[in-house]
């Protein structure tokens, strides 16, 4: 058939239609080059599973144990023989550490990425469960409170260094909240009723006071309060318990906030019971634990924010449409704003805010919208007249000179603050991995027209950069823009598309999906990764992440707490005394600079025949440079370092080859 159509167009004459033609025939035939092969390497056992941690450490498990595996050579850099046939539901990767968990036949190991040497075993401490642990890297030290043999209560002290026991102890801490350091090697432990200032090198219980009246009484009980506090603590054992800790830098006082849900005999229109709730405030003493005041601040409505401002304690709390927001007196908790000091009403439960300098920008919620009002500290009052409704839920604000830029989930406007209008009559309908700053300018793909808009940021006047609406195939919509140097890039899975910056389309290709389930968390993980450390810098980091966050956690629950707790947190480990921290944040701070740079090519999972192929695309002229061939398999077992540009594959039982893409 081949030879019958070669023929047939040998005899045609060489015409515009002819070339296009012959290119048409022999498209479905060419093969593309394979992308590089880094290193191929034979493990001395089966593959079962590998994971690319956050910090580009490469581990596979085995048969016969858990490999760290050297990503520049692909030799064996560590190996654990004690986890060999590992599950991969006991393996998980501690976000912001260089550390993961195993946990096997109720034994708890805590392990370095970079060494594989363990720093922590619960059997080895004489623990038989474990209820919490921190990582306390000032300290140096792993704090860990469970059980031990005999059920008895049982904290214990190892040192991250090199995993020795440095104390242990027998307190009944109960349900513990909070761990935090206080610097001078002093430990502050909130638990359920009682709060404790220790001494971290020894243990030493410096003070421990109680944490409310209610536990001051029921201590007061004696073996009856011993019992009813045995029974709280096993009621919310299994519970996520709403505690908030905060310790302002210039003051001696930390302050716990509580909320504490009721439920009301009356019924809404969906049959279901009412439920209000009360936020609890109370204020310690950091040297010797006592409450700054004789009864706890209590306000209306869930636990929201709180600001701590020269003139006083600011409280944002979240009561839906019957919000009060307040400013109480540090030291007798007097209310000073709105009549007699009950507070100022605001239109919906505030879940954000921004200091802009001259003011507070609140951002509420009702139970159908959003809303932004302005505060003025000083006087105490809201400026605006009436709220202003913004669509979708607010993950992004940006100071300009003279008004507020913001992004929402679903659209950005500018907001003048002094007067409480929007700048413009139609918002930008787009999400925050659909916009990117670039030359005092913010470029945005707006969904509803399908062209991208301009934003001058001294301006602030807005303009149409394309003229033709983008449509991509296969149903999808685009989720991600990118400025490159020579054109605004944007793509979906399997869509991309570029546009000069006059405006004009320089490319749009599609590449159709496989429709083997399993194929795609991997690659999605290693993207989300990477926005999340892009999203670390960007001038809205809370909307980056949070729309990494969510399409990875569709995919993968655990995967996406990973990518939901990373942000630039890896940044605080640069201030910490531990060998750990320090290695953890090197890293970090290498592949954060890395992603800096940019990158011409972007990952796409597609299919050829009957295999799954992983094609190198370029984000230059929307072209195929390469592509990595997965096989047959319904599941590939693969791992991608989406900063690297590695991908790692089982291409053999026993074999794993490294693809460099460059």
């Amino acid at each position: 058939m081949l030879n019958q159509r070669s023929t047939y167009i040998k005899n045609l004459p060489m015409t515009p239609f002819k070339s296009f033609l012959i290119f048409a025939l022999l498209c479905p035939l060419m093969h593309f080059a394979q992308v590089e092969v880094k290193w191929d390497k034979q493990l001395p056992t089966d593959i079962l599973w590998q994971e690319v941690t956050a910090l580009g450490n490469l581990i596979v498990s085995s048969r016969e144990g858990l490999i760290g595996v050297d990503t520049e050579t692909g030799d064996i850099s560590w190996s654990s023989r004690a986890h060999g046939n590992l599950n991969r539901n006991s393996y998980e990767e501690l976000p912001n550490s260089p550390f993961f968990t195993v946990t096997v036949d109720n034994t708890f190991y805590l392990i370095d990425q970079f060494t594989g040497n363990e720093v922590f075993n619960s059997a080895s401490v004489g623990l038989q469960e474990i209820a919490n642990y921190f990582l306390l890297y000032n300290s140096d030290a792993i704090l860990v409170a469970g059980t031990d043999r005999d059920g008895e209560p049982l904290m214990v002290s190892v040192k991250m260094s090199d995993g020795s026991l440095s104390w242990s102890m027998n307190e009944k801490f109960g349900r513990i909240i909070a761990a935090n350091e206080l610097g001078n090697k002093e430990l502050l432990i909130v638990t359920l009723f009682h709060n404790y200032k220790l001494n971290a090198g020894t243990g030493d219980i410096i003070w421990k006071e109680v944490n409310s009246k209610e536990a001051t009484q029921i201590d007061k009980m004696g073996a009856f309060g011993a019992l009813l506090k045995t029974a709280a603590e096993n009621m919310v054992k299994d519970t996520d318990i709403e505690l908030r800790f905060y310790k302002p830098e210039d003051r001696d006082v930390f302050y716990l906030a509580s909320q504490q849900e009721r439920q009301s005999a009356m019924t809404t229109s969906s049959g279901n019971n009412s439920v209000s709730y009360t936020n609890h405030y109370n204020a310690y003493n950091i040297k010797d634990g006592s409450l700054v005041w004789e009864e706890g601040l209590k306000t209306n409505g869930a636990l929201g924010q709180v600001a701590f401002l020269d003139q006083g304690l600011l409280v944002l709390p979240d009561n839906g449409n019957r919000t009060k927001i307040n400013l109480f007196d540090y030291q007798t908790q007097e209310g000073l704003w709105g009549k007699k000091g009950r507070g100022i009403g605001i239109k919906g439960g505030v879940y954000d805010y921004l200091d802009s300098g001259d003011g507070i920008l609140l951002v509420s919620r009702t139970s159908n919208n959003d809303f932004l009002n302005f505060l003025d500290p000083i006087a105490g009052n809201i400026t605006f007249e009436k709220p202003v409704k913004v669509d979708g839920t607010v993950v992004g604000i940006v100071p300009l000179a003279n008004s507020i830029l913001y992004i929402t989930t679903n659209s950005m406007n500018i907001l003048d603050q002094h007067t409480g209008t929007l700048k413009w009559k139609k918002s930008i309908q787009t999400s925050p991995s659909l916009t990117a700053e670039h030359n005092g300018a913010i470029y945005a793909f707006d969904y509803k027209s399908g062209l991208i808009k301009v934003v001058d940021k001294s301006t602030e006047q807005i303009r149409d950069l394309s003229q033709t609406e983008l449509k991509f195939e296969g149903k999808e919509s685009p989720r991600q823009l990118e400025i490159m140097e020579d054109g605004i890039f944007i793509h979906s899975d399997q869509n991309v598309a570029k546009f000069n910056f006059d405006g004009t389309l320089s490319f749009q290709e599609y590449y159709a999906a496989p429709r083997e389930p399993g194929w795609k968390r991997a690659l999605l993980y290693a993207e989300s990764v990477r926005a999340a450390y892009i999203g670390a810098v960007s001038y809205y980091v809370s909307g980056a992440m949070a729309a990494a966050e969510d399409e990875v956690r569709r995919e993968d629950a655990l995967a996406g707490e990973i990518v939901g707790q990373m942000g630039n947190a890896y940044g605080q480990l640069g201030d910490a005394a531990s060998s750990y921290a320090g290695a953890a944040f090197n890293r970090a701070s290498a592949r954060l600079k890395a992603t800096k740079t940019g990158r011409d090519f972007m990952f796409i999972m597609s299919k050829k025949e009957k295999n799954i192929v992983l094609l190198k695309v370029s984000k230059m002229t929307g072209k195929i440079d390469g592509e990595i061939n997965l096989g047959k398999d319904r599941e590939p077992i693969y791992a991608v370092d989406d900063i690297t540009g590695q991908v790692y594959y089982r291409s053999g039982s026993t074999a794993l080859t490294s693809y460099q893409v460059r």
